[in-house]
């Protein structure tokens, strides 16, 4: 049996405790090579939409979606002008954490695009009917 990836466990970090390093280096590597290296926060608030990609993926039983998340400036937010929110397929999935969001901000205004795309694995407990789902991207923040 294929092990759970192990940012569930992340992913219920995030829902019940505060906000951590979110940068970590995986024993299991995803099959695509790319270091998923990044938590995005937030999921918890977008079980929703991250249920949908799932549905639309058909991916109940594999336990992982890869993709491209957009990371796109959210100016107009009202609790952090620097916002950054996480996209994947038009779907909002999370936040890049509030610590790093002006760092990540900087970064997509350097690129001269209104958004930054990045590798995104979207990972959840197949054995469940209420599966945490954790959202992890390949980004590292100048």
């Amino acid at each position: 049996m294929k092990a759970r990836p192990d940012f569930i466990r992340q992913a219920a970090d995030s829902i019940h405790g505060p906000e951590g390093v979110v940068s970590s280096s995986s024993s299991e590597s995803a099959p695509d090579g790319v270091d998923y290296n990044y938590d995005v926060v937030g999921e918890s608030f977008q079980r929703d939409h991250l249920m949908a990609l799932v549905r639309s993926h058909n991916a109940f039983s594999i336990g992982e979606i890869y993709g491209i998340a957009i990371l796109e400036p959210e100016p107009t937010n009202e609790f952090d002008p620097t916002a950054v929110k996480v996209l994947v397929e038009g779907i909002q999935v999370g936040y890049i954490p509030k610590f790093d969001s002006p760092a990540v901000t900087e970064m997509v205004k350097k690129s001269g695009k209104s958004v930054y795309e990045v590798p995104v694995r979207i990972g959840f407990d197949t054995d469940s009917p209420q599966p945490l789902i954790g959202v992890r991207i390949a980004l590292t923040v100048e």
